[in-house]
């Protein structure tokens, strides 16, 4: 099931049909969570479902567009165009490699724009289905009541890190950083220095494994109905 750890006979063999790809970066997440924080956690998603589907898992993207993290050391910001043109060539050699449904599992705010576009693209060039999935605000909507202050770095992403990598996660550094984000969605210089003063929004202290234990199976229930009515859809 990951692509990485198979070898050519065990590819060839295997039902190829569905694969899904996690996407994220690596990036500043406050003082207390890791960098690879983003891609982790849709990497996590993905394993579980595909285990219960015994579809392929591909290599995960770690880095991503990031601008509005660059400041803080320990962001690598990819540039979109770069971004863009690499994941679209990913999806082209999925389908050249014989899958037709591929899931992008996304993790990263700054990813969805460029891989929306690649997945249009692709999809209009070849006989490959695309569906890209932010997961934290696409999956698991059932338990977002738990988190009165979710955000980047803050109450839902390091409960749901804590839930999968515990040790990872250094508490006692967690931080609380409340911000108003804007109504519409606006590219701004200026609103995003106001916003990541610091490398984190929201209340990492009311964070628990609890809590990311519960977001975190609602999220694989749902991916697995999504991928469920996709497979019917489409008829594979």
């Amino acid at each position: 099931m990951i692509l990485k750890d198979m070898n050519g006979f065990d590819f060839e063999k295997f039902d190829k049909s569905i694969a899904i790809l996690a996407v994220g970066s690596v990036e500043r997440h406050g003082d207390h969570l890791p960098l690879g924080t983003d891609s982790e956690l849709p990497e996590y998603i993905a394993c579980r479902v595909a285990e219960e589907l015994h579809i392929l898992v591909l290599p995960t993207v770690y880095y991503g567009s990031c601008h509005a993290m660059r400041n803080f050391p320990g962001t690598f910001d990819i540039d979109s165009d770069v971004f863009y043109r690499y994941v679209e060539c990913i999806m082209e050699e999925a389908w050249r490699n014989g899958i037709k449904l591929l899931v992008v599992l996304n993790g990263h705010g700054g990813n969805t724009t460029p891989l929306q576009m690649a997945a249009r693209q692709v999809a209009n060039r070849t006989g490959l289905a695309i569906t890209v999935i932010d997961w934290w605000k696409d999956l698991g909507k059932s338990k977002q009541y738990l988190f009165t202050s979710p955000g980047h770095a803050g109450e839902d992403e390091t409960s749901a890190m804590l839930a999968i990598a515990e040790d990872k996660v250094n508490i006692y550094l967690a931080g609380r950083h409340e911000v108003a984000y804007p109504e519409i969605k606006v590219y701004s210089r200026k609103i995003d220095e106001r916003l990541y003063e610091v490398a984190l929004t929201g209340d990492s202290k009311k964070a628990t494994k609890q809590k990311g234990e519960e977001l975190l199976g609602a999220a694989i229930e749902d991916l697995l109905k999504t991928i469920d009515h996709l497979r019917r859809t489409l008829e594979i």
